[in-house]
């Protein structure tokens, strides 16, 4: 059987993945970080194929406790990984509002930029051992310096950790495509919150659930043209990065 794993699956995005990979046969292991939701824990009742591990990207004691407890179940191999979870929570970090708060600038950076590096460092083991490799990443619009022009005011640290995220992902590709790594990059849009409840927030424009369905065809599609690392949006089209 297929695996994957997925992080940032308490909620939004990535619980809706899990739930799209789970219907695909996969078996699929939710990295779990948000202890007050219990989605994750509802979906597992009627699903034997979905293990839940406790993953922080910003620790790699915690990363090195999901490779192990993956490589248990999957006798040592992983077919594809999700990088999906991401800090978004207020920082005063703006031109207008001073003092700057730095420190969670450096939260952002070490949890939105490096998380997916160290993600793939570590379980890179597991994926050398797969015929599939297939790394997919969430990124954002935001993290398109030319289209930043449009978007006065922006606070720094989101689009700045994305953008770098996009950079590292860029020094992945060239050193993992050669060794039959393929990627994928994707923007998913604007997409409701969703509550402890399972219910979405009115705010935002679209629905996790009608993303993922999506994001799960462009994630397991065979590309003609591997060799482009390009990100794609939720409308199929492609952003500059």
């Amino acid at each position: 059987m297929k695996s994957v794993i997925i992080t940032g699956a308490d909620r939004g995005l990535g619980l809706s993945l899990s739930k799209e990979y789970l219907n695909s046969g996969y078996t699929v292991f939710a990295g779990k970080y948000l202890e007050d939701y219990t989605l994750l824990e509802d979906l597992q009742e009627t699903n034997k194929n979905l293990h839940i591990i406790k993953l922080d990207v910003d620790s790699r004691e915690s990363i090195s406790s999901a490779v192990e407890a993956v490589s248990k179940i999957t006798n040592n191999t992983l077919d594809v990984l999700i990088s999906n979870a991401a800090l978004m929570g207020e920082v005063n970090c703006t031109l207008r509002k001073p003092p700057m708060d730095i420190e969670a600038v450096w939260r952002s950076f070490s949890v939105n930029a490096l998380g997916p590096a160290r993600l793939v460092e570590l379980f890179l083991p597991l994926l050398d051992n797969s015929k599939r490799k297939r790394l997919c990443f969430v990124s954002s619009e935001v993290s398109c310096i030319n289209l930043m022009r449009h978007r006065i005011g922006e606070g720094f640290p989101y689009p700045m950790s994305k953008s770098s995220m996009n950079m590292g992902i860029r020094i992945m590709f060239n050193d993992l495509y050669p060794q039959d790594y393929t990627f994928r990059l994707y923007h998913p849009g604007w997409m409701k919150r969703i509550q402890h409840d399972g219910s979405r927030s009115e705010e935002a424009m679209y629905d996790p659930d009608d993303i993922a369905a999506h994001a799960i065809k462009y994630f397991e599609t065979d590309l003609k043209d591997e060799q482009r690392l390009v990100m794609i949006d939720f409308r199929s089209q492609e952003w500059p990065f």
